[in-house]
């Protein structure tokens, strides 16, 4: 390829001048120059763009652009020079909502926000991104490293035709740049065109761009390389799974996470996404979404979103992923371990690509769906006292306040119990935590260990009442450590396990079920064994 020539012409004039200037001053830079060329002969040479070490946000690291600073400043200067000098406008409009354009500049945005441009699809490899520059501008933004004069990859057109897709659905305008948007942004918008007009021939695809943008065009290997693919690009269709996002969940999280959602998802999936708003029932939603065939649904929200999705999945065929962009997320916890904490979104989207799946029980709560635990007492004022207010402001620290003030509420629960066909019982205690599953941090749902959501049971948790706040945060210490071997041997907690359970009261009283608060005067509980299909890490 005539690249490949061409940095091998480079790399072998700067090792002769290198022979030349053994003792002088300009040994370094012509040695560091020659590195660099040569790094990029072996990129070429190998189809290698991963060389650049370019992230999907577009950033190059700083140890790769201080290795290769001469061949990228010099691809900078040229870059700049053919772009002042081009005859055609840098971003052009080609299809509606879809635009071509040369490489971008931070002062570009202004341009872009003029045109409702809001979504950027980069196939350099050797350049750095907008950065932070889109994620400054609330940006959607993905990169697909590709050398200069270079065609994609399979797996590349695929994520970029799902992402696109994805874009397009959410309103958004896409602009697809490669360094002068000639070649490899041509290449993957004809793609795109051949993808979603599948009448078109290649030679109509190619002509209707070149009517707009005069400067496009492919050369001979990346022709060969599109009219190979074209079937392949015309009849491969993605598998689909659909999103049901609550934007305001976590406080908006959904806008922090989109970009990395969309950037990960679309590797492998045609993206259907369905945003909720304060009045949608979600449960109807998922319902009267639902295809004959087996479907994916991801649940984008906090528990609550999960549960409501779960509630219509539920003894089908669909299976149900999630998402957590909530702010405690205990589910996630319960699934992907402590990793739901430290990088949740990468956690939930390896699990959704690798699609491994379980059956999970489910609970049945006053013919409401349950995941996780159906809480009175503590864990209840815990969820009262975090309002929506205070967790939008202060994340899960806001149960944390919550949780002490709950402690320090003395009122003591009392109601009725029977468990399964057992006589009814009076309890009196400071807290009743009737659990599928729960992690860890759920403490008052740990009266046996970490309850097992696969076992067909519910796990029950009593926790005595105590005036006094030591008592009681002594009680919750013994439950730090507690585990089906230890709990006879401690005297202020009771646990048991139970196919359902009925709470009552002569007085209404107020419950939590998966996060969300409820009253009633009367609870009927039961378990709905391997009920779910629901996506796991593998």
């Amino acid at each position: 390829m005539k690249m490949i020539k061409y940095y091998l012409l480079m790399f072998t004039l700067c090792l002769t001048l290198a022979w030349f200037s053994i003792d002088s001053w300009f040994l370094f830079p012509i040695l560091w120059l020659s590195i660099s060329l040569a790094c990029v002969c072996f990129a070429y040479t190998t189809n290698y763009p991963s060389l650049f070490r370019k992230s999907a946000t577009g950033a190059i690291p700083l140890w790769i652009k201080i290795a290769l600073l001469p061949y990228l400043l010099g691809t900078q200067l040229y870059n700049a020079f053919v772009r002042h000098n081009d005859k055609v406008p840098a971003i052009q409009e080609i299809t509606p909502n879809l635009f071509l354009a040369c490489r971008l500049f931070p002062t570009d945005i202004e341009a872009l926000e003029a045109q409702g441009i809001n979504a950027i699809l980069d196939v350099t490899a050797e350049f750095d991104g907008l950065n932070w520059s889109a994620e400054q501008e609330h940006l959607y933004y993905l990169n697909l490293p590709v050398l200069d004069h270079f065609s994609p990859s399979e797996a590349q057109l695929v994520h970029a035709i799902n992402w696109i897709k994805a874009q397009h659905q959410l309103g958004h305008k896409v602009v697809i740049h490669c360094a002068l948007g000639r070649g490899r942004s041509f290449f993957m918008l004809c793609a795109y065109l051949l993808a979603t007009e599948p009448t078109l021939t290649e030679r109509q695809v190619i002509e209707n761009v070149q009517s707009i943008r005069s400067t496009a065009r492919l050369n001979k290997k990346q022709l060969k390389r599109l009219l190979t693919l074209s079937k392949y690009i015309k009849e491969h269709q993605a598998p689909d799974i659909s999103l049901i996002i609550n934007p305001v969940s976590g406080g908006g999280k959904w806008k922090e996470y989109a970009n990395q959602i969309l950037g990960l998802l679309t590797q492998k999936y045609k993206l259907n996404c369905h945003l909720t708003e304060a009045d949608t029932d979600v449960t109807q939603l998922v319902k009267s979404l639902l295809p004959n065939k087996e479907h994916t649904f991801v649940a984008c929200g906090g528990d609550g979103t999960v549960a409501q999705v779960a509630s219509a999945l539920k003894n089908t065929n669909h299976t149900l992923g999630i998402l957590p962009i909530g702010t405690a997320n205990a589910l996630a916890h319960v699934l992907f371990g402590i990793s739901s904490k430290i990088d949740p979104i990468h956690s939930a989207c390896d699990a959704l690509l690798t699609h491994h799946t379980l059956q999970m029980d489910t609970m049945l709560c006053n013919d409401k769906t349950a995941l996780l635990v159906v809480a009175l007492g503590i864990e209840e004022k815990m969820i009262d006292h975090a309002n929506r207010e205070q967790k939008n402001q202060h994340g899960q620290f806001a149960y944390l306040q919550g949780f002490l003030d709950a402690l320090l509420d003395n009122k003591p629960l009392n109601v009725d119990i029977v468990i399964d066909d057992k006589p009814k019982q009076n309890v009196t205690g400071s807290s009743l935590a009737i659990a599928n599953a729960a992690p860890m941090t759920t403490l008052l749902a740990q009266g046996g260990g970490e309850p097992n959501w696969q076992d067909g049971l519910l796990d029950i948790t009593q926790l005595e009442y105590h005036q006094d706040t030591k008592d009681k945060l002594l009680s919750l210490t013994q439950l730090l450590g507690n585990s089906p071997t230890k709990q006879e041997s401690n005297m202020h907690v009771q646990h048991q396990r139970a196919t359902k359970v009925t709470v009552s009261s002569s007085q209404p009283f107020q419950y939590c079920i998966d996060g969300e608060l409820d009253n009633t005067t009367e609870l009927s509980i039961k378990i709905l064994p391997a009920s779910l299909s629901i996506v796991t890490p593998s």
